[in-house]
């Protein structure tokens, strides 16, 4: 595959543009007030917190993060994790990761989960003693340099699509500090054979999107006739959406580019074949999030940690493209350490009870590198 390295911005410069309150408006970037926290949510009964969750395995795996989830259709989960730690360690903090598998993924069945994720299986290696890198490397890329991070995806038939990111190390510098995001990728694997192959974007490289443009690919969605794709760009959530058949096909996909907002809900929402940065649906996401419909709530409900504040927010509105209320706090997570850092906040959708009056959250503190899950009940 070939290798292509675009203009990017990394992790730093999108938090710090993000703070200070850049957000996409028109075809330039303007300046305007981030949209802020309103405080204790409203919405929200009782939250209870279930604890480290993947942790009691065969595998020695005892760190990992992402943690997305992804419906199959015998009714099982499939669970995508990021950088795997196998054994013990004391930090992910400068932890080299040379060694370390960028990406691994268990099975879950459909199980009570009111005290947790107690059963799962990781995929291995062939000798079953090893977790299996689920998205392989390609022949040019070094580990050591390189890491390939799956986020999110969706189940098509007997297909089933991860999204990826490709990112580069930066020497010298803590993954968690910055990395630069080298672009978006989409592979692809029959479900119970789960070798995935990583498709090739229209210009022949493996980037289906550049560094320069939104991850989409950070929460995937099927809704009627669409698959929904949500991207982050300095921390804006933009939106795009393709036929379900057409995944693969880079130039299938439409974009948001006009959607309604609190201040014009009545602005009708426009699709363009061509990405523009003038419909960002909300801001202050650390990239990763869910969105999907809430039953209980009678509208649609975003989740996701609020840039580097260590609390985990969510987010209404009266459909998918907006127009999103601002952020109300959640849970602010028990501070573990000074090097704390709350991420990877996002609802698993398919494990809901009572019509989505209880969800389920997953979370990652980057001092224990283990995924957390708590339990929200709404009034």
């Amino acid at each position: 595959m070939t290798r292509h390295h675009s203009p990017s911005l990394s992790r730093r410069q999108m938090l710090t543009r993000s703070t200070g309150g850049i957000l996409a408006t028109s075809t330039f970037w303007q300046l305007q007030a981030a949209f802020g926290e309103t405080g204790q949510s409203h919405h929200v009964a009782a939250v209870r917190n279930l604890g480290s969750q993947f942790q009691d395995n065969p595998l020695r795996v005892t760190g990992l993060d992402c943690a997305s989830s992804i419906v199959l259709p015998s009714g099982e989960s499939f669970w995508v994790f990021g950088d795997t730690i196998e054994g013990p360690f004391e930090s992910i903090r400068g932890l080299p990761l040379a060694d370390k598998l960028s990406n691994t993924a268990a099975i879950a069945p459909k199980q009570d989960i009111s005290d947790g994720i107690k059963k799962f299986k990781f995929l291995t290696q062939p000798d079953g003693k090893r977790p299996l890198q689920i998205v392989p490397y390609a022949s040019d890329e070094d580990p050591a340099a390189e890491r390939i991070w799956p986020i999110h995806g969706t189940c098509r038939a007997e297909k089933l699509y991860l999204f990826y990111h490709r990112i580069s190390l930066i020497p010298g510098v803590d993954v968690f500090e910055n990395f630069q995001l080298d672009g978006m990728g989409i592979a692809q694997a029959k479900t119970g054979d789960w070798k995935f192959k990583r498709l090739s974007a229209p210009d022949g490289t493996d980037f289906f999107w550049k560094g320069d443009q939104p991850s989409f690919g950070v929460f995937v969605e099927q809704q009627g006739d669409y698959v929904y794709v949500w991207g982050s760009l300095i921390t804006g959530m933009f939106l795009a959406r393709t036929r379900p058949d057409e995944i693969a096909n880079r130039e299938s996909y439409e974009y948001l580019v006009t959607a309604p907002t609190v201040n014009d809900p009545d602005l009708k929402p426009i699709w363009s074949k061509y990405f523009e940065p003038t419909a960002s649906l909300f801001d202050s996401v650390p990239n990763e999030m869910s969105a999907s419909y809430n039953q209980h709530l009678g509208c649609y409900l975003a989740i996701h940690s609020l840039l580097r504040d260590n609390k985990i927010v969510m987010r209404t509105a009266p459909q998918i493209t907006g127009p999103w209320s601002e952020a109300e706090i959640i849970y602010r997570p028990d501070k573990v350490g000074d090097g704390d850092l709350i991420y990877a906040a996002k609802e698993h959708p398919e494990l809901a009870r009572e019509n989505g009056k209880i969800i389920y959250v997953t979370f990652v503190n980057s001092a224990t590198y283990v995924p957390q899950m708590i339990e929200l009940t709404f009034k």
